[in-house]
């Protein structure tokens, strides 16, 4: 016994089936587990410490950190703070920031930290925007005399080397006073 089928009634199985091949196909194809980080900034934070007893200061100086060489503010008149989180530059293997510290007295003075670090380009996937991250390397500073503004850097140590999307501190400033 064979079964014919009428022309239409072919047609709109063909069509049923292509419907369903196509959806399968592209059901499996366009659904794809993309795992970008939600916060992709790469910063490096910096703590700030009393020098004197090694503990967490909160800044009642203003602080504003600046690169040198550019008229870029990446903090700007920062007060009560404890810490703070900047940039690093992706193609360059040293940064310097200048950190100017000022008080309600009128007194300000600007100190240099020097952040040497390497750069490591970093892909999560090709649907994710490339970060790159840095491993710290070295730090230096020279500071201002404390008759010029009674808060200066005293000591700079690296707390964890490694700048990626971690928000936690990289560097500890310690700071030395005459006030305190």
């Amino acid at each position: 016994m064979t079964i014919r089928l009428k022309r239409k009634s072919s047609r709109y199985l063909l069509s049923l089936w292509t419907l369903l091949l196509l959806t399968l196909m592209g059901g499996t194809t366009a659904c794809t587990e993309v795992d970008c980080p939600l916060d992709n900034v790469v910063e490096m934070g910096i703590g700030l410490y009393e020098a004197e007893t090694q503990q967490a200061l909160t800044l009642a100086d203003t602080l504003t950190v600046r690169p040198a060489g550019k008229d870029t503010i990446l903090l700007n008149r920062a007060q009560n703070i404890t810490v703070c989180y900047l940039p690093l530059r992706q193609g360059f293997e040293r940064d310097t920031l200048l950190l100017r510290f000022s008080n309600a007295a009128g007194q300000a003075a600007t100190d240099t930290l020097f952040v040497g670090h390497t750069n490591a380009p970093h892909f999560e996937s090709i649907d994710c925007p490339a970060s790159v991250f840095h491993k710290i390397t070295s730090v230096a500073h020279p500071q201002h005399p404390l008759s010029q503004m009674p808060l200066t850097i005293d000591s700079v140590a690296i707390a964890n080397p490694t700048v990626n999307y971690d928000n936690i501190q990289h560097l500890k400033i310690y700071l030395r006073s005459t006030a305190r």
